[in-house]
C-alpha cells in the first residue's frame, strides 16, 4: 500500500468510535442504572437505527477510498458521498444484517431445537448426570458446525459492498444479488483467506494496531475482489 492506506485511518477511526461509544453507552446503562432487560432492548432498538445511520456512509465511504488505492487513483482525493448514497448504504446495512440474522437462524434451528426438546424431555424425565453431558457435548459440537458452515455460506455476500461503492447506479438489493452471483463456488476460498487474518486481529486487543490492521484487512480484500 505504500503508505497510502493513511489516508483511510480517518475513516477507520471514525467507525470505531462511534462503535466504541454505542457499547459504552450501552454498557453504562447496565452499570450504573441496573436498567432491566426491557430498558436495555429499548435502548438497543433505538441506538441500532442511529449507529446504521452513522457508521454505514462512512463503510461507503471507506469501501470507495480503498477501491480508488487499489486502482493506483489516489490522487484524485476524497471520494464524495451524496445523501442518495448514504442512504442505499444504510439499506445494505439492514439488508445485510436481516440476512445473516435469518441464516443465522437456519442454520442453528437443528441445535436450538434439539436442546430444547432435551430441556423438555429432561424436565420430565429425569436423565443421569452422564447421559447429560453427552447429549450437551454432541449438541454443542452440531452447534459450532452450523456455526462453521453459517460463517462459509454467509460469504455470498462479502462483496456487497464492493459492488455498492464500484457501480454508482447499483442499488442495494443489486449489489446483494451480484456478490452472490460473483462469490458462487468460492466461499470456502473467501472465509479461509479471512481466517488468515485471525492472528492480525488478535493484535487489535491492544486497540491501536487497529488502526493499521483494518486497513490492511479491508484493502487485501478489496484487491481480492478486483483480481476476479
Amino acid at each position: 500500500m505504500c503508505g497510502s492506506y493513511l489516508s483511510v485511518v480517518p475513516a477507520v477511526a471514525a467507525i470505531i468510535l462511534l462503535l466504541s461509544v454505542f457499547s459504552v453507552c450501552n454498557a453504562a446503562l447496565n452499570y450504573f442504572f441496573s436498567a432491566e432487560a426491557a430498558l436495555l432492548a429499548v435502548f438497543a432498538a433505538c441506538s441500532l437505527p442511529v449507529s446504521i445511520a452513522a457508521v454505514s456512509p462512512l463503510r461507503l465511504q471507506l469501501q470507495m477510498k480503498l477501491l480508488m488505492l487499489a486502482r493506483g487513483r489516489a490522487r484524485f482525493g476524497k471520494p464524495e458521498i451524496c445523501f442518495a448514497d448514504a442512504l442505499k448504504a444504510c439499506e445494505l446495512s439492514v439488508r445485510l444484517f436481516l440476512l445473516k440474522l435469518f441464516w443465522f437462524a437456519a442454520f442453528e434451528a437443528v441445535p436450538a431445537a434439539c436442546v430444547a426438546f432435551f430441556v423438555c424431555h429432561n424436565y420430565h424425565n429425569a436423565v443421569s448426570l452422564r447421559a447429560a453431558y453427552a447429549v450437551m457435548t454432541g449438541l454443542s459440537v452440531l452447534a459450532l458446525a452450523g456455526m462453521i458452515f453459517y460463517a462459509v455460506f454467509i460469504q455470498r455476500y462479502s462483496e456487497s459492498w464492493f459492488f455498492l461503492a464500484c457501480y454508482k447506479d447499483f442499488s442495494a438489493g443489486d449489489a446483494i444479488r451480484e456478490s452472490a452471483r460473483r462469490t458462487r463456488g468460492r466461499l470456502a476460498e473467501i472465509f479461509f483467506f479471512k481466517l488468515s487474518f485471525a492472528p492480525w486481529f488478535l493484535l487489535c486487543i491492544a486497540i491501536l494496531p487497529a488502526f493499521y490492521v483494518i486497513p490492511y484487512y479491508k484493502q487485501s480484500l478489496t484487491c481480492l475482489y478486483l483480481s476476479r
